[in-house]
């Protein structure tokens, strides 16, 4: 092996050295935004599970509601008459 082909070869190793590097960089960027995405996830899905727990609430009371004026209704009518 030449001196100009070992040179080659060192600067070629220095490149591919560089290369790794910013892969290993953009791993870790790409991580941490995956990271971030995951949090946000999390949060919505409480969120989801907030409003799946306060629509079960609301449509319970609304059938409780609507029984009950039905029946006061119904007793009303058959009372008047």
């Amino acid at each position: 092996m030449s001196p100009n082909d070992q040179i080659e070869y060192f600067r070629s190793i220095g490149r591919l050295e560089a290369q790794v590097a910013s892969l290993i960089a953009a791993v870790s960027e790409l991580k941490t935004k995956v990271d971030g995405i995951d949090t946000r996830l999390d949060q919505l899905d409480r969120l989801a599970n907030r409003w799946k727990g306060g629509f079960a609430v609301i449509l319970t009371l609304g059938a409780i509601a609507g029984f009950v004026l039905d029946n006061v209704l119904r007793w009303w009518t058959s009372k008047g008459s």
